[in-house]
């Protein structure tokens, strides 16, 4: 939608806000646009919503200050303010003061999106935009039952308090509801990172899907209620209906993110770009821009706003800024080859399917490839789980495409398993499947000489730590005790189960409260087995190969695999993160008579 018909005269401290009008004569939208500085602004609303491209039937009418005319917009627009229109002071009174609509702000109608210089200037606004609004109204486009039904189930179980005769949790779940919160939660909305800003940088969010309506607070504690009671459903429950928190997480994110910023305090953009990598934007930059507004005006000012420049360019900016602010090099657990696939989108949007063409230590944030980071994965904002390179002081420099970094080579992988394919899926929920077997074979059939285990119980307690530890994706995660005992409940009584006992392998089985059943081993297709010259067992990402490096890098929680370059092998090329038995943990600088041996070596 075109704002041309009433330009701001310094885009980087003004802003536009539309009135609705009553309809004219003719039955047409109508609106009035009006500027005002930001510093001056009247009570108003802002709003979040998919743009969509499909254009209304009908034209819309804006007056301004420099005239009027009838101008063309969505249909996604369209029916969000004839929404609007339809609500009274009674029904959605966060719109109104003294008996009037407040005006709004909506970034499709208040910015001019044919003027790159324009957005450049304002997208840095966006934060202080959406937190001086009253309210947040976020405009659930599509509306079906399922939709209507969640609103109802979710109003339904905010209200539920358990009568003193209730032991049980679970009685507020309901199959139908968990359903309609998946179908919710599919909507484009909660797709779009654009909106993730527009909805929790706000002091009071609103969500309206047709004539329902549920503010932010209700939708957090009714999820938190429905997770309960999806963890504490008896067995025949959880037989008859399969459901998992994970369903949740676009939710769970959207809360974390809500806290820090609840108290004044920003977030790491790196956290937020992995945590959020599997919501989209029309733009490759936007990625990366669409998410500035949550962060602290230094990194904001460290990413600069530019259109004009290619997506390899923006993040590697991101990188450099990050490292230089933050004191760490956590991005480069995300650097696995199968992330570099190709860029799909020109700076423009356009369709380009090509090779991204960054260093190998910059991350592809528009990749569809990109995986969870160990590194990062714990929802909890300041906390993390692995310290792989404990008492290492953080030495880096960036020199061009070149990225020198400290560190200790570890090991080299000598034996890959390639075993595991993605048609295997199914095996993998199964602890008596081939597939386990032969991760067994693997791992435990080597002469025990051969590897740094003092016996066959050593070994299995490794095997069950190496496969146990992708526990750190449960919620809440348990601590790394915990998670090979979870592991060894979740085999037992299988082959795998048996043959691991076998090898003297016991547990005394928890009875702590709270102690949660294994999740279902499927992530484990995403990395590759292997077994280092050393003998150490470990897990790497796709893509990985015999020879490639283990080392442990300064300011790096996890390891990192790295391959020598063919055309200069002084040089490496990042391969992304591993999970390296005996290394997760910081051992390496424990042992205070025996340092290790830290070398500079040469990321490109």
């Amino acid at each position: 939608m075109d704002s041309n018909y009433y330009c701001l005269s310094d885009a980087t401290k003004e802003i536009r806000l539309l009135d609705l009008l009553p309809a004219t004569a003719s039955g047409a939208l109508a609106a009035r646009i009006r500027r005002f500085s930001l510093d001056d602004t009247p009570p108003y609303i802002s709003v979040s919503h998919v743009w969509g491209g499909e254009k209304a039937t009908s034209l819309m009418h804006i007056e301004s200050g420099c005239g009027n005319k009838d101008v063309q917009i969505s249909r996604h627009l369209e029916s969000l303010l004839i929404g609007l229109l339809c609500h009274t002071v009674e029904t959605l009174p966060e719109i109104w003061k003294n008996g009037s609509r407040l005006p709004m702000w909506i970034d499709v109608a208040c910015i001019n999106q044919a003027d790159m210089a324009e957005k450049a200037a304002q997208i840095p606004l966006m934060g202080r935009i959406y937190s001086q609004a009253a309210a947040v109204i976020i405009w659930i486009n599509e509306y079906d039952s399922y939709l209507r039904y969640a609103f109802h189930y979710l109003r339904h179980v905010v209200r539920w308090v358990p009568g003193q005769q209730d032991e049980h949790d679970w009685l507020p779940f309901d199959p139908m509801g968990f359903d309609a919160i998946k179908r919710l939660l599919d909507c484009q909305w909660f797709r779009r990172r654009w909106v993730i800003q527009e909805a929790t940088v706000p002091r009071h969010a609103i969500f309206l899907c047709g004539a329902d309506a549920l503010t932010m607070e209700d939708l957090f504690s009714g999820l938190d209620i429905v997770s309960r009671a999806l963890m504490a459903r008896p067995k025949e429950l959880k037989a008859s209906k399969f459901a998992t928190i994970g369903t949740f997480r676009p939710l769970l994110t959207l809360r974390e993110i809500n806290k820090p910023l609840k108290s004044q305090r920003h977030l790491k953009l790196l956290w937020l770009l992995e945590n959020l990598r599997l919501t989209q934007t029309a733009l490759p930059c936007d990625k990366i821009y669409a998410l500035l507004g949550l962060c602290s005006s230094e990194e904001t000012a460290g990413n600069p706003i530019r259109y004009d420049v290619e997506p390899e360019e923006v993040y590697k900016t991101f990188v450099v800024t990050h490292a230089e602010l933050h004191q760490d090099l956590e991005f480069l657990a995300l650097c696995a080859p199968i992330q570099r696939d190709a860029i799909c989108r020109d700076k423009l949007g356009h369709q380009q399917y090509r090779h991204f063409s960054a260093p190998s230590w910059v991350p592809n944030w528009d990749s569809n490839s990109l995986c969870r980071c160990l590194g990062l994965s714990h929802l909890s904002y300041d906390e993390k789980y692995f310290g792989a390179s404990g008492a290492l002081s953080l030495d880096y420099s960036f020199n061009a495409n070149e990225l020198v970094v400290s560190g200790v080579m570890v090991d080299r992988i000598q034996d890959l398993g390639e075993f595991v394919q993605l048609e295997r899926r199914a095996e993998f929920s199964d602890p008596n499947s081939r597939i386990f077997q032969q991760y067994f074979d693997f791992y435990m059939t080597r002469p025990i000489e051969e590897t740094p285990y003092n016996d066959e119980l050593s070994r299995a307690r490794a095997f069950c730590r190496t496969i146990g530890l992708l526990g750190v994706y449960l919620s809440p995660v348990p601590s790394s005790d915990e998670v090979p005992e979870m592991f060894y409940r979740w085999c037992r009584g299988s082959i795998l189960g048996n043959q691991l006992e076998e090898r003297g392998l016991e547990y005394q089985v928890s009875q702590r409260d709270g102690l949660k059943g294994f999740m279902r081993m499927k992530r484990l297709l995403s990395w590759q087995p292997f077994i280092t010259e050393r003998g150490y067992i470990g897990l790497a990402r796709e893509q990985c190969g015999v020879g490639d490096e283990i080392w442990i890098i300064s300011g790096c929680s996890v390891p990192v695999l790295l391959s020598p370059m063919t055309e200069d092998e002084n040089n490496r090329e990042v391969r992304g993160e591993v999970l390296l038995d005996g290394f997760m943990f910081g051992e390496i600088t424990k042992d205070p008579d025996s340092p290790p041996a830290v070398e500079k070596v040469v990321l490109a």
